[in-house]
């Protein structure tokens, strides 16, 4: 979920930094996803737009168009790219496995490029920010202070405490949550780093797009095969990730996945199918229906228990987990602490700077917002008394539940919200500014989505709502866009 945030600005929006600034990162070790040089010199020009202005392309009543493709020419590729979602009946992700029910993918009538000159900087904040996202992960077993700042349910901590090896953790796929419109402007507001969910989707329809009647187009534009639009990109993640851990080959051809059937079975149909493709089979359970007796040895959980009571029938599936018997990436240490909120809180709090290095620091100033734990980083008086400047989110939700906008808030109910002792230690962050699309009659608020796999982005995508919490699953749409060409011709 991302939460619109001040009065919208159309377009690209404008930097209250103006001018340029030093990089930390050269553009070959960003676009790679390397660590950058320590030497590099690149300037960095805040009002450069995150979307290729030339290259962002419309089609609904009323938006702006751009040559050489109109707003018509869109709308009618659009209709071909519905027409594939429809034959092959690409569902939303909550949908039945068997596609009979629930709703088709939203794909809205539009496709944008990031921009060029802000591209490679992107990619430097965006795997700096899981980098220093994973520092936290592998230090939390360690610090006290992280410990409690953090405040884990002791459910999940029980669990995270026995990892045997934290220190070569690592986030092994998140979807970071984007809103602002330049590289001045743009901020970090999710990692997701639980088992972000729509990627398989969205990297299938950006194929639709290229086959449809703006291909020749998209070909001009030069934009590279991104990695998530490959059709068993998953599958070859997943049983990659079983065989750099020490899975054999036959264990590899059974593949457990668990997740709660009423809430992503389509999503888990598609992963089924990329494995059947790959010649593998699958079981799908809950995490509290394996057995002891489980041949199992890899699998991929999507299930956040957000009920915490679900844990407590968990335990053998944790069991494994936590001994190695079975594995999944993002394990059980991993997703409990970084898919909390607070941790942006971390990244963002003086106190734990002493987890970073200068640059990484640098860095993180600009691209994680103002981010506090109420009560224990900013007091419940201030945030009274800035509540047109703040947003309010629980540690742990999802699918924009348990957050509120201050300044959509009255100011009688926020003060009785933030002073809520059940809201005491709740995530309190800076709102942020976000483009606007302007059509006939039509406004959309848009932002700016990132998975990251194995530490590189394996592309792009978009949400645009015309309400301020941006995610489809509370009735926004997904929006196309597509990495620039790369001068080396890497992907």
């Amino acid at each position: 979920m991302t939460a619109a945030a001040t009065p919208p600005v159309p377009g690209a929006g404008r930097s209250r930094r103006r001018g340029k600034r030093r990089a930390h990162g050269g553009e070959a070790a960003a676009r790679s996803g390397s660590s950058p040089p320590v030497n590099s010199s690149a300037a960095v020009d805040d009002d450069v737009p995150l979307l290729d202005p030339e290259r962002n392309l419309l089609g609904m009543p009323g938006a702006p168009g751009h040559l050489p493709a109109g707003a018509e020419r869109v709308r009618q590729a659009h209709e071909e790219v519905r027409a594939r979602i429809r034959a092959d009946r690409l569902m939303d992700a909550a949908a039945p496995p068997d596609g009979t029910g629930g709703e088709l993918f939203r794909a809205m009538p539009g496709v944008a490029m990031v921009h060029p000159p802000a591209e490679p900087e992107l990619r430097r904040r965006v795997t700096n920010a899981v980098r220093c996202l994973e520092r936290l992960v592998r230090r939390y077993p360690y610090d006290a202070e992280l410990q409690e700042f953090l405040d884990v349910p002791q459910e999940f901590r029980r669990w995270i405490l026995r990892e045997t090896a934290p220190e070569r953790l690592r986030v092994d796929f998140c979807r970071l949550d984007l809103l602002g419109g330049t590289l001045g402007t743009v901020r970090v507001l999710e990692f997701n780093a639980s088992s972000p969910g729509g990627m398989i989707s969205v990297g299938t329809v950006n194929r639709y797009w290229r086959q449809s009647s703006l291909g020749g187009l998209l070909t001009e534009w030069g934009v590279p095969d991104a990695p998530f639009e490959r059709p068993e990109w998953f599958a070859d993640w997943l049983t990659g990730y079983g065989r750099d851990h020490g899975v054999a080959e036959e264990d590899r051809r059974s593949v457990g996945l668990f997740h709660h059937p009423s809430t992503t079975g389509y999503e888990m149909a598609q992963v089924s199918e990329q494995l059947r493709r790959r010649g593998c089979t699958t079981v799908a359970l809950e995490p509290a229906d394996l057995g002891s007796g489980s041949a199992l040895r890899l699998g991929y959980l999507k299930y956040f228990p957000l009920n915490l009571r679900k844990v407590e029938s968990w335990e053998t599936f944790c069991a494994r987990l936590t001994t190695k018997r079975l594995l999944v990436p993002n394990p059980l240490a991993e997703r409990w602490v970084a898919e909390n909120k607070l941790c942006l809180a971390a990244l963002s709090d003086p106190r734990f700077r002493r987890l970073f290095t200068p640059r990484q620091c640098a860095a993180l100033d600009a691209f994680v917002p103002f981010s506090r734990k109420l009560g224990d980083g900013v007091s419940t008086a201030e945030a009274v008394a800035e509540r047109a400047r703040f947003v309010l989110k629980a540690p742990y939700g999802c699918r924009g539940e348990s957050v509120t906008i201050g300044a959509e808030t009255s100011p009688e109910a926020w003060k009785q919200l933030v002073r809520d002792p059940d809201r005491r230690g709740w995530l309190v962050q800076e709102r942020i500014g976000t483009p606007v699309v302007e059509g006939t009659g039509e406004r959309y608020f848009r932002d700016l989505v990132v998975p990251v796999l194995n530490g590189r982005i394996i592309g792009y995508g978009s949400r645009m709502s015309r309400g301020h919490l941006l995610n489809v699953a509370r009735g926004g749409g997904a929006s196309t866009v597509f990495a620039p060409p790369d001068p080396e011709g890497r992907t």
